[in-house]
């Protein structure tokens, strides 16, 4: 695997986590406000994360503090298929001429 098709799946695994997030944040019936509170990070940080031009690094210890305070188990946060994303990144690599 090339470094650009690993920065393209990197992309696409961050969205998922952060959607897996925002899914369990919300099912848990939290705020923003409420899940940074909890972690002891600032509001402008979960915001951030969950915003699509936000926040897209974070650590590893960050995530597991959020499937700590929301009661979840990581995997549910880190849940990822790469297959599902394939054909999106492929496209993507020819479309910048990195195949």
């Amino acid at each position: 695997m090339s470094r650009e098709e690993r920065k393209l799946y990197e992309s696409f695994f961050k969205k998922v986590v952060i959607e897996h997030i925002r899914e369990a944040r919300l099912e848990k019936g939290w705020t923003q406000a409420k899940l940074a509170e909890e972690i002891d990070v600032s509001h402008e940080f979960i915001r951030s994360l969950e915003s699509l031009k936000g926040k897209n690094s974070f650590s590893a210890f960050t995530v597991w503090r959020i499937a700590k305070a929301l009661d979840v188990d990581l995997n549910t946060l880190l849940d990822f298929d790469m297959n599902a994303f394939r054909k999106t990144v492929e496209k993507a690599m020819k479309k910048n001429n990195y195949s």
